[in-house]
C-alpha cells in the first residue's frame, strides 16, 4: 500500500462494519449474569434454601491479564472456589440451531 492510499484509508468507506459480539460475554448473559461496572466483572447470585433460611453465593467472572477466571464467594464473602476459564469453557450447552 502506498503512502497516499494509507493517507486516505478510512475516508472513502460507505459501509461501517458491524462489531461482532464476544461469544463468551453473550454466553455469560445467557446464563443470567450481569455486568457490575463498579467491580469490572460479570456476576450472578445463587440463593440456596437451608433449614433455617437461606444462604447466598456469588459467581463472578473476571477478565485479567492471563484470561478469564471464575470465582465463587460464599455467604460471608469468603472465596471457596477459583478457576481459570477458557474462552468457550462455560457450563451450558449451545442451543440447537
Amino acid at each position: 500500500m502506498t503512502w497516499w492510499e494509507r493517507l486516505f484509508l478510512g475516508f472513502n468507506t460507505t459501509v461501517k462494519k458491524k462489531e461482532e459480539p464476544d461469544p463468551f460475554i453473550e454466553g455469560l448473559k445467557e446464563k443470567g449474569c450481569y455486568y457490575n461496572k463498579e467491580d469490572d466483572q460479570w456476576e450472578r447470585v445463587w440463593v440456596v434454601a437451608t433449614r433455617d433460611g437461606s444462604e447466598r453465593s456469588k459467581e463472578v467472572y473476571k477478565q485479567g491479564e492471563s484470561g478469564w477466571r471464575v470465582i465463587m464467594y460464599g455467604n460471608t464473602g469468603e472465596v471457596f472456589f477459583e478457576h481459570p476459564v477458557g474462552d468457550f469453557e462455560l457450563t451450558w450447552s449451545p442451543k440447537d440451531e
